[in-house]
């Protein structure tokens, strides 16, 4: 798959991003500005994050022009289960447009609802769709959403989601989901490509210690290979990733690592290591799994609007 730094996906979508989960507001401007200096495209943020304050601070004193960026950022949509009460229409466009206030901005470029954990999903859904046709979001999509939330958008006669934003790496490669996503031609984006490693989320508080058993024994598979190809462990997965066709959506906070995850655009993977990296699958979700919770099964049933 012939993929450079300039090419983009079916909604315009850089295929490296750079996510923002778990900085501080203070962490969020310096690296999304150290990110966007380092040549990254595609900002990832989250009304869930509480630091879009500076990821807008960060976008805006990088000094790259608007429209050569591509920001993201979805709308948490509620879950009971944690008293987070559900978002009706209403409050879900009033929440972009606080979104908008923080980061400073007049638009996104892509708006999505965060996970399928509230009854109202579809109503937030219609009122996404009111979002882009006010033109506060280029492209509307969703995340953590399986095939059956999916139709459900489609079986209402709703505009269907240009985007799925999901986790997705050699443990956990989603491949009935991501046929259907091309079939649909649905923007597949990955979170959490380097799950498998073992310094993934190791500062405390991060959640990077479950699962880490079942984790450990791909790690020599990826080791190997990596050396094989005389890579970086994290550029290979992001590029076995890119290689699927997904975007994908990497985090650091350290300058030399958000310059070294660029360099997954420098090669590509021989077919017979994708295929080495592809048999570790394992359809073992990780990222979510401190909370206690696989948004993709959490989903309570739907309420029809």
């Amino acid at each position: 798959m012939k993929i450079t730094a300039s090419s983009l996906s079916g909604i315009g979508m850089p295929f490296a991003g750079f996510g923002t989960y778990q900085l501080t507001a203070d962490q969020a401007e310096f690296c999304v500005k150290e990110a966007l200096n380092a040549g990254f495209r595609h900002i990832d943020s989250a009304e869930a994050y509480n630091n879009e304050e500076g990821t807008g601070r960060g976008i805006k004193t990088a000094g790259i022009p608007r429209e050569k960026i591509f920001i993201t950022t979805k709308v948490f949509p509620g879950y009971r289960q944690w008293d987070i009460p559900d978002k009706n229409g209403v409050q879900t466009i009033e929440t972009l447009k606080n979104q908008l206030r923080k980061l400073e901005l007049d638009y996104v470029d892509l708006y999505l609802i965060h996970a399928p954990l509230s009854e109202l999903r579809l109503e937030q859904w219609q009122a996404l769709t009111e979002l882009k046709k006010s033109g506060l979001t280029k492209h509307i999509g969703v995340s953590n959403f399986g095939i059956e939330q999916i139709n459900e958008i489609l079986n209402a006669g709703l505009e269907k989601p240009e985007a799925n934003q999901i986790e997705f790496h050699p443990l956990c490669n989603r491949s009935g989901l991501t046929d259907y996503m091309r079939n649909k031609s649905i923007s597949p984006v990955a979170y959490s490509p380097l799950a498998p490693l073992s310094g993934w989320r190791i500062e405390e508080g991060q959640g990077g210690n479950v699962l880490t058993e079942t984790r450990k024994p791909s790690r020599s598979v990826i080791r190997e290979t990596a050396a094989e190809l005389h890579v970086s462990e994290a550029a290979m997965l992001l590029r076995w990733g890119i290689q699927h066709g997904y975007s994908v959506i990497t985090k650091s906070s350290k300058p030399e690592r958000i310059r070294e995850n660029l360099k997954a655009y420098d090669f590509e993977i021989p077919e017979s290591c994708m295929k080495r990296l592809d048999m570790l699958n394992r359809n073992q979700p990780i990222a979510w799994a401190a909370s206690g919770i696989n948004p993709m099964d959490a989903a309570p049933p739907v309420s029809i609007p």
